[in-house]
């Protein structure tokens, strides 16, 4: 199933279950066909409130982040030039002021219409008071006096919406456009009844009104546009709307969906700057079975779900499309089996289109399996110093790109490249996804990056960290966090060997007299060493000759275990690569794995007991 196919089936889903124009709480709301949202800023929606007769009760500014919701017309959605369509009901004061003839022209002839088409005797009601109110002369005088009272303020005309709410309206209560649910229903049956060219929609296959606007989403950018270069079509086509043929109502279906998806906070996952990955779950699951995913607090500690939780109440964003899309940064599996998923990944490319990146339809099952397997390749556990145990993480997608391209700055690592940021990272979910382990240039990167410690001031073991956890199974190895002393490759001895350099130095003098700590031998020589670990091992071997001795006056005990892991790791490498012509050759990966088993060895196992025997 293509996006738009997908977005469509998924409104129409919502459609059948209710789901549409559900006002809960605070919850984001799928919108209505043709009819849009705006949010407030605390300055820039006036909410007034009428009785039933149109008389003017009151008047406020609404609080900000509080959301209205209002009829559109195809011009009136995507505005623009010198006089900008008006909406039929809703619309800045600019239009609905008398101030500038021709828009507020515009806005009345919208009006009438729409109450002239209007057959439902409630929602004329509700339309006429608010007609009757906006024909006053004196209207705008008695909002504004309300407001500021005795101030000598003056509301911005040009920027400032207002909405209308009804006191008493129905059953005692106060009805508004936002939440008058069957005013939106009525809006619906009277754009649909318009006489407007019909034709085939290529997407749904329906009859329906035929449309060349669409709706724009972050910001004006549009998913669906015709482009204003002619070669793109001529020859083929007399004009770029003959490419497709899309139905308005279709168009409506799928920018609505894809809209919601972008506001709710559970359905999608800002990747980078106007980047955005959104996951859904199909009409499919929620039709045959209506399950509703475990609450995050039933997961246990490998992130596996217990069980299914089936639920009565059928939802189409949830807490766990969140997780989902968690999981798709951080790679952990967090959800269940189930039935199909949608995924997708679009960019703001101009202020005038949206591009889709990527798109996915895959079952629950088979992106169980994917995120089971890069949990499996890039899961690395570690000493967590507050928990006081170890723990298994997964570098972050973005952790994994900064590692290998950042460059540390400010005590962070940073990328400037955002379009080199968001193509990995659009790369490094399609891996993910398609079960596919992390793009080889990732690899090749943070590869020669460990080999630069210096380079590394504050950022040094995030490096180290993911680099850990992208190589410990490049090979299906799984190489482990513990000293593994049977273990004779090459780079793995080598890496051991310079841990212990680092050590017996580092254990010398902890700090200088300024209380930073030191530089060793061993990090100094990091990347020359990784390159001919055989030439810098000599330079090591003399280096760390005076801290050697200095060692065994201060801690005997330490400086004998590292002295004989030292002769050990030496008599290994002789043993098995004196007359090999790699005895020199740089090192791989396997050298890190190497210098950290030998550090946690030293560390962990030896050296406390050692100094407390001193």
């Amino acid at each position: 199933m293509d996006f738009f196919t997908s977005l469509l089936h998924s409104y129409d889903y919502a459609l059948e279950n209710n789901l549409v124009d559900l006002h809960e709480g605070n919850s984001t709301i799928l919108l209505p066909l043709y009819h849009t949202s705006l949010r407030s800023n605390g300055k820039n929606i006036i909410s007034v409130l009428l009785d039933k007769q149109g008389d003017f009760l009151s008047a406020k500014f609404l609080e900000e982040d509080e959301i209205i919701i209002f009829p559109v017309t195809q011009d009136s959605i995507a505005r623009s030039g010198k006089y900008p369509p008006s909406h039929p009901i809703v619309d800045k004061l600019s239009y609905i002021t008398t101030e500038n003839e021709k828009l507020h022209e515009m806005y009345i002839e919208s009006f009438t219409s729409l109450l002239q088409g209007i057959t439902d005797g409630e929602v004329n009601e509700f339309l006429v008071a608010i007609k009757k109110f906006i024909d006053q002369a004196n209207f705008y005088e008695k909002i504004e006096k309300y407001i500021f009272e005795n101030e000598e303020k003056k509301i911005d005309i040009a920027n400032t919406f207002l909405t209308f709410s009804i006191s008493n309206f129905i059953s005692g209560k106060t009805v508004s456009v936002t939440n008058y649910v069957n005013l939106h229903r009525q809006y619906i049956e009277y754009v649909e009844n318009l006489d407007l060219p019909r034709g085939i929609c290529n997407i749904s296959g329906e009859e329906q009104q035929l449309t060349s606007k669409h709706r724009g989403l972050l910001g004006n950018a549009k998913l669906i546009s015709v482009s204003n270069n002619k070669e793109t079509y001529q020859g083929r086509f007399s004009k770029g709307e003959d490419i497709i043929s899309i139905g308005y109502r279709t168009s409506e279906k799928i920018h609505l969906m894809l809209k919601f998806l972008l506001e709710n906070k559970n359905t999608n996952v800002r990747l980078r700057e106007q980047q955005y990955l959104v996951n859904w779950f199909s009409d499919d699951l929620a039709n045959d079975s209506e399950i509703d995913f475990i609450n995050p607090s039933t997961f246990n500690l490998s992130g596996i779900p217990t069980f299914l939780q089936v639920s009565n109440n059928v939802k189409l964003a949830t807490e766990d499309n969140k997780l989902i899309g968690k999981s798709f940064l951080k790679g952990e599996q967090q959800f269940s089996d189930g039935s199909k998923y949608y995924v997708a990944i679009i960019d703001k490319a101009s202020n005038g289109r949206i591009s889709l990146k990527y798109f996915r339809e895959l079952s629950i099952s088979q992106l169980y399996r994917n995120l089971q397997k890069w949990q499996f390749n890039y899961k690395w556990e570690y000493f967590d110093q507050k928990a006081k145990k170890m723990v298994g993480t997964i570098p972050s997608m973005g952790q994994m790109i900064l590692a290998a391209y950042g460059i540390e700055s400010n005590q962070k690592l940073e990328l400037s490249n955002d379009k080199f940021f968001k193509d990995q990272f659009q790369k490094m979910i399609m891996a993910l996804i398609d079960g596919q382990k992390i793009p080889i240039n990732i690899e090749k990167a943070l590869e020669q990056n460990v080999k630069q410690r210096l380079k590394y001031e504050e950022k040094w073991y995030t490096v180290l960290y993911t680099a850990l956890a992208i190589f410990h199974n490049r090979n299906e190895e799984d190489l482990k966090r513990m000293l593994d002393e049977n273990n004779t490759n090459r780079s793995y001895l080598f890496g051991r060997l310079l841990a212990v350099f680092e050590r017996i130095e580092d254990a010398t003098y902890t700090s200088g007299k300024d209380g930073t700590k030191r530089v060793t031998n061993a990090q100094k020589f990091w990347t020359s060493y990784s390159n001919k670990p055989a030439t810098y091992m000599q330079t090591l071997l003399e280096k760390t000759q005076y801290y050697e001795q200095t060692l065994s006056n201060s801690h005997y005990g330490l400086a004998q275990k590292l002295k004989k892991e030292k002769e050990k790791i030496i008599t290994a490498i002789h043993d098995h690569y004196i007359d090999s012509k790699e005895l020199n050759q740089p090192l791989d990966y396997h050298f890190i794995f190497g210098y950290y088993a030998e550090t946690n060895y030293i560390f962990t196992k030896h050296e406390s007991e050692e100094t407390q025997n001193d």
